[in-house]
């Protein structure tokens, strides 16, 4: 066993495992993930960290080499884009994808906010689009409050964490993001939304931006999202930093195209 291997310790395998989504600080329904409650560090050896499920005695390995991390979330992300890419928003009424809406947020915001806005829907992929009717209702039963503390919150921490990002969000990102994801709902609705099939008109808070919106094509809009991921996101830019890696978007070509290899 080699230095760097020694060095390795349970600090060091936890925050690995917590970096890559494998592993939770607590249990997170709908997610596959495992909750610091019910593993146990085992040992680290040349490529991975383990544990043990204490629950049913399972063994659980987490990556910690960079290529094999990169390669862990780069598809990670693509599968989440590809989820978002299927899912239309305004309960399906609108041809714009969650996807899409992401993409759109990271290109309107600024270069701080960039990430956190192409992220900012994707615990969607696992509740799917959890319309503003819905969330009123609930808030009115006095029940949205622990939606938000058991569900969307931990899944945005972990989502966070895979990304590289700041947990809890900085203030004046969070005011940023929710200040553009008015601005696109406006738009949305102004361009893409048709007022025959809504059962009732949102108030938004926001102006529409200027220009006509088009919805993509659910490959495109994959497409676009892993580009994204890939250009914006702070872990994966790390990794291929590290590694020495250069992505390149020119010529058509896109990451996505390419995830297969890293399967």
């Amino acid at each position: 066993m080699d230095g760097s291997i020694r060095a390795r310790n349970q600090d060091d395998a936890i925050e690995n495992g917590l970096s890559l989504g494998i592993l939770v600080p607590k249990a997170i329904p709908m997610i596959g993930a495992f909750s610091l409650e019910q593993v146990a560090y085992r040992h680290s050896d040349s490529s991975y960290d383990w544990f043990e499920n204490s629950d049913t005695g399972e063994s659980i390995r987490v990556p910690h080499l960079a290529e094999d991390r990169y390669r862990y979330l780069l598809v990670a992300f693509n599968t989440t884009g590809t989820i978002l890419s299927r899912k239309r928003r305004w309960n399906g009424i609108c041809p714009v994808s969650v996807a899409q809406h992401g993409v759109d947020h990271s290109a309107r915001a600024s270069k701080a906010a960039a990430p956190y806005g192409l992220i900012h829907d994707n615990e969607e992929a696992d509740t799917g689009d959890m319309i503003t009717p819905m969330k009123t209702a609930l808030r009115g039963l006095h029940l949205w409050g622990r939606v938000e503390e058991c569900i969307v919150m931990p899944m945005r921490e972990r989502i966070a964490r895979m990304a590289g990002l700041e947990w809890p969000w900085p203030e004046n990102i969070r005011q940023e993001v929710e200040l553009i994801d008015q601005r696109l709902k406006a738009t949305e609705e102004r361009d893409l939304v048709d007022p025959s099939l809504l059962a009732f008109h949102p108030h938004i808070e926001g102006n529409p931006y200027p220009e006509q919106m088009q919805a993509l094509s659910e490959i495109e809009a994959r497409h676009q999202y892993l580009d994204a991921c890939t250009d914006l996101l702070p872990s994966l830019i790390a990794l291929r930093e590290e590694l020495g890696l250069v992505v390149s978007h020119q010529s058509g070509g896109h990451m996505s195209d390419d995830v297969s290899m890293a399967i």
